[in-house]
């Protein structure tokens, strides 16, 4: 299945839903990030609650709808899929600044080895370098 996303903010909306489901249950952290901390970032920064709240919903609909999954967490080939079909839509500036989005948002609630190897995976195939990252 060729797997895509429509724009960038539904890209980075993904990224958010992996490290979300990655211990198969979300935070009361990560819920707070995804509503507050997300507006941090220019794809959500014009968007009001109700318009983030669609792009979330609508996000993780396509995602579990179209996507191996056990009904919580996205499988390993699954999350494959996510990263290359953002990699695909985000440009270098995007991919730095989706990579930042779900790094804090893995620390809101502490760090955990599958969102580890998630950020592990984001860095290395979307080429981010640590000095893009002090930047």
């Amino acid at each position: 299945m060729d797997f895509q996303f429509d724009r960038p903010a539904e890209a980075m909306a993904a990224i958010s839903w992996l490290i979300c489901s990655a211990d198969g249950e979300g935070s009361v952290e990560e819920r707070n990030f995804l509503h507050g901390k997300m507006r941090d970032t220019r794809e959500f920064a014009d968007m009001d609650s109700a318009q983030l709240t669609t792009i979330l919903a609508s996000t993780r609909t396509k995602l579990f709808s179209n996507l191996e999954n056990d009904g919580s967490s996205l499988s390993s080939l699954a999350a494959d899929q996510v990263i290359q079909a953002a990699r695909m839509v985000l440009t270098d500036e995007q991919r730095v600044e989706a990579y930042k989005m779900a790094l804090n948002m893995a620390h809101s609630d502490g760090l955990v080895k599958a969102e580890s190897e998630i950020l592990n995976k984001l860095r290395s195939r979307f080429s981010i370098t640590f000095d893009q990252l002090d930047a």
